[in-house]
């Protein structure tokens, strides 16, 4: 068990850990850092979601693998509404203040994306039910960053079902791919549920099935000798390169015609002729919208890579991260696991006022050094205690025990049980 929770704790640590930097091109001053990460941010933090979806996933069964009534699907609602909401709303309301509210007073260097649209009152309205990602893109336009807690809540919602319906492994892919097909009905009938559900959505069945058939745990899968993972090993550059150059990313370098800019490549947009022009001929060769076949291949590679990566992490931590690992660099991620939820919602409106109160600092250099090396550490030390504070709340609120480590961000090390 000791072995689990620490192997877990890394885990933890490592899918915070891609996030936060694949998100500092937008705080940093110097031109080149920014431009490098730009070329792969989306494709470090959406391996780092998925990590954290692929924990979420296998932790629900571990500690939720018995849900057989309705009082039963209550009391699992009931413990995922307390245990993700409270800090949710507190970050929802820091980044209202932080970004539309005192935003034309501060000089962060940050604009956030259409925010008179997205911090309409509807939007947070929508937002505050955790519903951004149900209702979008039809009725809400979901939130940097905090989208994924819509994300959960929808995959939260769905588990119980999957749950009591499924005795078996087989049963689980069964039901869970006719939910993923009913809502793209729904999804294309009623213009709702965002294309991240369906992104994320095998990622967090895989999660379940891992956990239910004990998968990955004793076998050889990172023996470099076995040719399969020769072949996989080999294979992973490739398919990092097809993932970030569909994702017009890169087409930069590629392409001569590339638009680009600091502007575009902020927003995520680099648009390519060619890859463009590329794309649109097989789709029409495919009798589809070139934007149906760019979703289907970068959902399809995204996901690929990502089950991968999430198998060798988790072989790795289950392997290698015990109980006979060093105990310093064991706290070490535990206090990062134990902080990575705070870290993952209040990173931006931080970062954000770290920036307005270091403005004059005219070095690109220095002002990204004291960022990375002092600001970030100030970070990780508020939101471990600002976690512990909430979770001590909690328990004195409700009297009661903290939480299962069962949502992939928090509780504390010793906490996860059967």
């Amino acid at each position: 068990m000791k072995n689990k929770i620490i192997a877990f704790d890394f885990l933890r640590a490592l899918a915070i850990a891609m996030i936060i930097p694949a998100h500092l091109s937008n705080f940093l001053s110097f031109t080149y850092i920014k431009l490098a990460l730009y070329a792969v941010d989306p494709f470090v933090a959406n391996m780092g979601l998925g990590l954290f979806i692929f924990m979420s996933g296998y932790l629900l069964y571990y500690n939720n693998h018995s849900i057989n009534s309705f009082q039963s699907i209550l009391s699992f609602y009931k413990k995922r509404l307390l245990r993700i909401f409270p800090l949710y709303w507190a970050a929802l309301a820091a980044f209202t203040l932080v970004f539309f509210i005192f935003a034309p007073r501060l000089n962060s260097g940050f604009e956030f994306p259409n925010a008179e649209q997205v911090f309409s009152f509807h939007n947070l309205i929508m937002h505050i039910l955790g519903l951004q990602i149900f209702l979008a893109p039809a009725y809400v336009s979901p939130m940097l960053t905090l989208y994924f807690i819509g994300l959960i809540i929808v995959f939260y919602t769905i588990y119980p079902f999957i749950i009591m319906l499924s005795k078996s492994s087989k049963q689980i892919l069964l039901y869970s791919s006719l939910i993923f097909l009913g809502c793209l009905l729904v999804s294309r009938t009623f213009n709702i549920i965002e294309y991240r559900f369906y992104t994320f959505f095998p990622i967090f069945v895989f999660g379940i099935l891992t956990c239910k058939e004990s998968l990955f745990e004793k076998t050889t899968i990172i023996n470099r000798k076995n040719p399969f993972v020769k072949i996989l090993l080999a294979a992973l550059p490739v398919m990092l390169v097809l993932v970030i150059v569909l994702g017009s990313r890169t087409t930069l370098f590629l392409d001569q015609n590339a638009s680009f800019s600091i502007k575009s490549a902020s927003s995520g947009t680099i648009g390519s002729s060619m890859v463009i022009s590329m794309l649109e001929s097989m789709a029409n060769s495919l009798g589809l919208s070139y934007i149906t076949l760019k979703f289907i291949i970068d959902s399809v590679l995204l996901n690929l890579f990502v089950i991968i990566f999430c198998v060798l992490e988790y072989r790795f931590a289950m392997k290698f991260i015990n109980n006979e690992f060093s105990s310093y660099l064991s706290s070490v991620f535990t206090y990062v696991a134990t902080a990575s939820y705070c870290i993952y919602l209040f990173h931006r409106p931080f970062l954000a006022l770290w920036n307005s109160g270091t403005h004059f600092i005219s070095s690109p250099i220095l002002h990204d050094v004291i960022l990375i090396f002092i600001a970030l550490p100030i970070l990780v030390i508020i939101s471990y205690h600002l976690q512990i504070l909430e979770l001590n709340l909690k328990k004195h609120i409700f009297h009661k025990k903290a939480p299962h480590k069962d949502f992939p961000f928090i509780g504390s090390s010793n906490s996860s049980s059967k």
